[in-house]
């Protein structure tokens, strides 16, 4: 199909929009260590049902050692490591900061790619990332909105938390993108991530004795309900596409596309969080985006 990879990482960006709305709602009554596990888990599910429905298998057996090897690091350190910290922020600051504090991910993925993939930056790379950086600092810098309806904590916390939530979606990408030159597909890769990340967080529940606490916060049927909307769009579809995106189209191509996600997800939050929408918080989120067709389009 003509252009699958392009659409497939703009179903990406939907993908990720929804998930973080649904994500923020779960994460006000559950916490952000919690929501991370239980969706981990949920997502998990369906990807092995979807593995088991496509391929006859629930887990890729067909994966050699060093894919498996590279996957499980992925997961780790973007999915523990970073979405943790991610769901921190978003909790702190809304989805629509939370969102744009992400893309910082695509230029932190580009300077670690230098030493890692062998990659080098140009000028235009540094211009990407200068209006990358330039557009999350306007948008987190608005005095009219520093504290969003469900505040949990200090601005700086929620900065910190997001910056290094792109950090860890930044390694992971990395990862991942050394396991695909391998030649594996992308579900295939998604059941090894998430299975990864998932004994991870239930390895760390049962040493914290934290398994009841956890199993507990289910009895929330509209957290529930929210965490499993965002599982589905999140870590399970999106993911996925993420990663059919990148074996189906150009790296730069499909990052950019997919990071267009923080527009959609101000929107959405503006409908189901009544999150306020000002020209700040636009241009910013704009000009971040702007930074990283830049940068992967260079």
């Amino acid at each position: 199909m003509h252009f699958a990879g392009e659409l497939a990482a703009l179903g990406t960006s939907l993908c990720w929009a929804a998930g973080s709305n649904f994500f923020a709602t779960a994460g006000l009554r559950m916490g952000a260590i919690i929501l991370n596990r239980l969706r981990i888990t949920i997502a998990l599910v369906f990807l092995t049902l979807a593995l088991l429905a496509t391929r006859g298998a629930p887990w890729p057996y067909w994966a050699t050692g060093a894919q498996v090897a590279l996957l499980g690091a992925s997961g780790l350190v973007g999915f523990v490591f970073g979405d943790n910290y991610y769901f921190r922020s978003l909790i702190i600051l809304g989805p629509g900061r939370a969102a744009t504090l992400a893309c910082l991910a695509p230029p932190m993925t580009a300077i670690m790619a230098v030493p890692v993939l062998g990659e080098r930056l140009g000028l235009a790379a540094y211009l990407g990332m200068a209006l990358t950086l330039a557009g999350v600092v306007w948008t987190i810098a608005e005095r009219e909105r520093r504290e969003h309806p469900h505040f949990r904590g200090s601005l700086a916390m929620g900065i910190a938390a997001g910056a290094l939530g792109a950090l860890g979606q930044a390694g992971g990408y990395l990862f991942s993108k050394l396991a695909l030159r391998e030649g594996i597909d992308p579900l295939s890769a998604t059941v090894i991530r998430v299975a990864f990340a998932a004994a991870c967080v239930w390895m760390m529940a049962a040493a914290g004795r934290d398994v009841a606490r956890t199993l507990g916060a289910l009895w929330s049927r509209s957290a529930t309900a929210n965490m499993i909307g965002g599982a589905f769009c999140g870590p399970f579809l999106g993911v996925t596409l993420s990663l059919f995106a990148l074996a189906h189209a150009e790296a730069g191509v499909a990052a950019s596309i997919a990071a267009f996600y923080p527009i959609p997800t101000i929107f959405i939050s503006r409908l189901v969080h009544a999150e306020p929408i000002t020209t700040r918080t636009l241009v910013g989120a704009t000009v971040a985006i702007a930074g990283i067709v830049v940068l992967f389009l260079r």
